[in-house]
């Protein structure tokens, strides 16, 4: 599918691409560079040809994520969310649009006859999968765990290549294969830390993707930043448009269970595969009791207790009246009506350390309001959280309403590296525009000299520049 880059993309929600593939795949290459002279005839000159090789290496993520915050962005359901999950698929967005298919599952490469950086038209599998496992598959095989446990990338050896290693005789990982330990990436150790699952190979067929199946478990979505919050690392970076990538799992979570969820490498893993069909692979029985050690890139869990988890949803919840109206106010069973007027309002007494080290008692309301507020009670610029804070002459309160939320807006602006780096900048650029004003006034009743009096006044301050420095 053609990317959509025009004006237009901006009005939409999202465009969905099949792909994004690197450059280079990660992994080892080799370069033969080699030189020949001919004559103007196109004949050789020589029959000699210079040529070297060179060997290089493309690094990623494989086994581990050396910076998880820096590949992944988000994960659906969020870690110990609770809610209606038994619609949705699991699913992975990564900031890199290239990262599901830097690797591939298959055991040749599947783009191999493509030149690097040209496109193709052709369903590409992912190497990752999204695997969604609960207390039922527990049932059904006793010895399952559903955590993933520290390993080495030598634990995905054979004993028989690696001694020390904890793969147990007969079961299956991504060197099973392997005719020694030098099946490597550059750069990559024995003794480097992974986290794997083991999992008995008629579940692994039961819930893993085909790798038919892994042609469409990932895609790339564009969508326009207008009108969405900064997101540090994409939309602070100027661009208008983001581009993330998504693998989702082909398994949906069950309704009051909580799901085991796991991002793993199926690199390699073609031909242990389930087939298109769910079956067992050519060669495979479904009741072989061996399993299958898989390299865990993220694991997390959710439950799934069939209850909405939108904010409208979890804002209804608060409501006691069971009428369309959302009850956001304190019960109170005093008599003391000032009191009574303002928990109906919405505030709530919050204790306060005052800057001058007193402690006091203030009102407090959230952004969420029982009523309509019409009037503005707070004049802007805003300098200070105290030029926002408003005293209640009615019970001799402060309301910090306003002063709270200008707080929280500072602090969340100053999180954005972009705005943050702007302002600093502007307000140096601000101090030495205030500085350089006041060494033209000092010259000007000092020496009696112009500001824009040539290159007098420009010498003279940096005569006291050196001066200054020197008696430093």
């Amino acid at each position: 599918m053609p990317e959509h880059n025009g004006p237009d993309m901006l009005h939409e929600k999202v465009t969905f691409i099949q792909h994004d593939l690197p450059g280079l795949e990660a992994g080892a290459y080799q370069l033969t560079v080699s030189q020949h002279v001919n004559r103007s005839d196109n004949t050789p000159l020589s029959e000699d040809t210079l040529s070297d090789t060179y060997t290089f290496a493309v690094k990623g993520d494989r086994f581990s994520l050396s910076d998880p915050a820096s590949v992944i962005y988000s994960l659906f359901p969020a870690d110990n969310a609770s809610g209606d999950f038994d619609t949705v698929l699991p699913h992975v967005v990564f900031r890199k649009t290239t990262f599901p298919w830097s690797r591939y599952p298959s055991n040749a490469d599947p783009v191999s006859a493509t030149n690097p950086g040209v496109d193709t038209d052709a369903d590409l599998p992912t190497w990752l999968a999204v695997l969604v496992l609960d207390e039922d598959d527990l049932s059904l095989f006793p010895s399952l765990k559903l955590e993933a446990v520290t390993a080495t990338i030598g634990d995905l050896f054979p004993q028989a290549i690696v001694k020390e290693s904890t793969l147990a005789p007969g079961n299956f990982s991504y060197f099973s294969k392997a005719a020694n330990a030098e099946a490597l990436d550059p750069g990559e150790t024995l003794a480097d830390a992974v986290r794997v699952i083991d999992l008995p190979l008629p579940l692994f067929w039961k819930i893993t993707p085909s790798l038919q199946d892994l042609h469409y478990t990932a895609h790339v979505r564009k969508v326009s930043l207008d009108n969405k919050g900064t997101i540090q690392g994409i939309s602070d970076q100027g661009e208008s448009v983001g581009a993330f990538s998504i693998v989702f799992s082909n398994r949906l979570p069950q309704d009051g269970r909580k799901s085991y969820t796991f991002l793993v490498s199926l690199e390699g893993l073609e031909d242990y595969l389930p087939a298109d069909d769910g079956t067992p692979p050519a060669g495979y029985t479904a009741t072989d009791t061996r399993c299958i050690r898989l390299a865990t890139l993220q694991s997390w869990v959710f439950f799934s207790n069939g209850q909405p988890a939108k904010f409208d949803d979890s804002a209804m919840a608060l409501n006691r009246s069971g009428t369309v109206g959302t009850d956001l106010c304190i019960p109170y069973a005093g008599s003391n009506t000032l009191v009574m007027n303002a928990l109906k309002m919405g505030y709530v007494p919050l204790n306060q350390a005052l800057r001058t080290g007193e402690q006091t008692v203030s009102w407090y309301r959230g952004p969420l309001t029982p009523y309509l507020v019409t009037k503005e009670r707070v004049e802007v610029p805003v300098s200070s959280p105290d030029k926002a804070t408003i005293f209640d002459p009615t019970t001799g309160m402060l309301d910090t309403s306003y002063a709270a939320a200008w707080t929280l807006g500072r602090l969340i602006a100053l999180q954005d590296a972009g705005f943050s780096t702007a302002l600093y900048n502007w307000k140096q650029g601000l101090t030495q525009q205030v500085v350089a004003a006041i060494e033209d006034e000092l010259l000007w009743e000092r020496f009696n000299m112009e500001p824009d009096g040539g290159g007098r006044v420009s010498l003279l301050k940096e005569i006291i520049h050196l001066l200054a420095q020197q008696q430093k």
